[in-house]
């Protein structure tokens, strides 16, 4: 019996932990993660010069899907962001706004 406790409580522990889960979490984890990785870039090296220069271009979490199209052309197709030297996007960020968009495109179909 405690060892059955002793394994059973954790799991059941877990499942409670899920059900507090925001609902888009459940619905589609692997976009979800992707857009996570997505919006810390934009956050990094986005929001900090769009929040003095561009203010209704601020990137959110709610936000940003609508935006994809355009971040795209800006930072892949036209290659002019983020401006300046100093800020550029490695090539894992880089990544990670691939996937986001290209997941992003997809589901906008």
């Amino acid at each position: 019996m405690f060892f059955r406790t002793i394994v059973l409580l954790p799991l059941f522990l877990l499942h409670l932990i899920s059900l507090n889960v925001p609902r888009h979490w459940n619905d589609d984890l692997t976009q979800t993660t992707t857009k996570d990785k997505a919006f810390t870039v934009l956050q990094a090296k986005c929001n900090f010069c769009h929040a003095v220069k561009k203010r209704t271009d601020v990137f959110t979490f709610e936000n940003m899907d609508s935006l994809a199209v355009e971040i795209n052309k800006q930072v892949f197709i036209k290659r002019k962001m983020p401006k300046g030297r100093k800020m550029t996007l490695t090539h894992e960020e880089e990544e990670n706004l691939k996937d986001w968009i290209a997941l992003t495109l997809i589901g906008n179909r």
